[in-house]
């Protein structure tokens, strides 16, 4: 049953539950003889909906009874393979607010705010040419119909739902949040290789991957994944804007103290740089942040008997670049002296894996498809 608990507010649900009680199949039928059409089954219960392979057959949809085994149209041996599909539970793993009460909070207030810096200017404005005007209704018609509507519902649904949300308390079938874990608990990482994806004209233009903002990018975990000591690198594109962005708010708003300005420098096979070095449009370089975490609280490193050297300002990586946009150069071997022997690094929105390092993003295995691969000869 879908239907977790009833009371008189209502009824709590389980969706996932009543989703995969819908018993989702794939039937593949594969005759013995050499039929031209293969054909293939979606079942969903006592829903079935039979396509055809054959040259842009169209597609045909049966209401069924049964599951049965279809004989063949050829009189030969028939097989049928059924495989079958829950949901992915993950999907409904939603254990936060999509929008806590204190940033709704925070919201309000700075809308709030901007409303009387706007109605100020509106009443300066009308004094100025001496004519009066009616003033501006912060609200419209539509809004103020919603929240009319909101006013009469907003105790139905909190107290109606309350009732129905600890009766799942009590049942367990909903969980409490649990207590904040301890640092010492959680997994964290010595190193933070980042590649944000900036944005720029040309990225919206192209559409070639999305993009996040200045204010996403600071939002990501990086505190919680740093260990004490990690050391943070940040690729930045030469825009003044994005650089001032990590010196002036990133970093500070993780903890992070900078060491260090490296750059890596594009050059040809015959060792010209990929754009004239003096060129106002394109440079033949891109920068990389490099900065410490610092506790407010010191704490002892993993292995305090370990020194690993001083990061030094201002060195260069040169090498010739993948022509495939944004496949930057490998950095595990130029930082092994500044971080420890057995550190756990991380990269984030990682196009392609390293060994031991943990990568994560939505194209992390964009640069190892086979396309990019050629076989070679083995030799016994």
């Amino acid at each position: 049953m879908s239907v977790v608990h009833q009371l008189s507010p209502g009824w709590l649900l389980d969706h996932l539950s009543f989703i995969n009680k819908i018993n989702y199949q794939l039937h593949q039928q594969h005759e013995a003889c050499c039929s031209k059409n293969e054909s293939t089954s979606v079942c969903f219960n006592s829903l079935q909906m039979d396509s055809m392979s054959s040259f842009g057959a169209p597609a045909t949809f049966v209401a069924s009874d049964s599951t049965t085994k279809p004989d063949s149209d050829h009189g030969g041996n028939c097989e049928m393979f059924i495989q079958k599909y829950v949901f992915r539970s993950e999907l409904f793993d939603v254990t936060k607010p999509y929008i806590t009460s204190a940033i709704h909070k925070e919201c309000q207030q700075k809308n709030e705010k901007e409303d009387l810096m706007n109605d100020v200017k509106k009443e300066n404005f009308i004094s100025i040419i001496g004519k009066k005007r009616k003033r501006c209704v912060v609200f419209n018609q539509g809004e103020l119909d919603a929240m009319e509507y909101h006013t009469k519902i907003r105790g139905i649904i909190l107290d109606g739902s309350s009732q129905l949300i600890q009766e799942g308390l009590k049942s367990g079938f909903l969980h409490p949040l649990p207590e904040k874990q301890d640092k010492c608990s959680r997994k964290t990482y010595d190193v933070i290789v980042i590649d944000p994806p900036w944005p720029n004209k040309s990225v919206k233009r192209s559409n070639r991957y999305s993009y996040l903002s200045p204010l996403q990018i600071k939002q990501l975990p990086v505190p919680k994944l740093a260990a004490p000591n990690c050391l943070v690198v940040t690729w930045v594109t030469n825009r003044q804007k994005h650089l001032r962005f990590v010196k002036e708010e990133l970093y500070p708003s993780w903890s992070v103290e900078i060491v260090a300005e490296w750059h890596w420098v594009k050059i040809t096979t015959s060792g010209e740089f990929v754009f004239p070095l003096d060129s106002p449009h394109k440079k033949p370089y891109e920068g990389l942040i490099l900065g410490r975490v610092r506790e407010e609280t010191a704490l002892p490193l993993r292995n305090a008997d370990v020194r690993v050297l001083p990061i030094p300002d201002h060195k260069l990586i040169v090498s010739v670049p993948c022509t495939l946009h944004s496949h930057k150069p490998p950095l595990a071997e130029v930082l092994k002296d500044y971080i420890k022997p057995d550190g756990e690094c991380l990269e984030l929105f990682a196009r392609n894996l390293q060994p031991g390092w943990t990568s994560w993003g939505n194209e992390v295995l964009k640069f190892q498809h086979v396309d990019y691969f050629i076989a070679v000869e083995s030799r016994s």
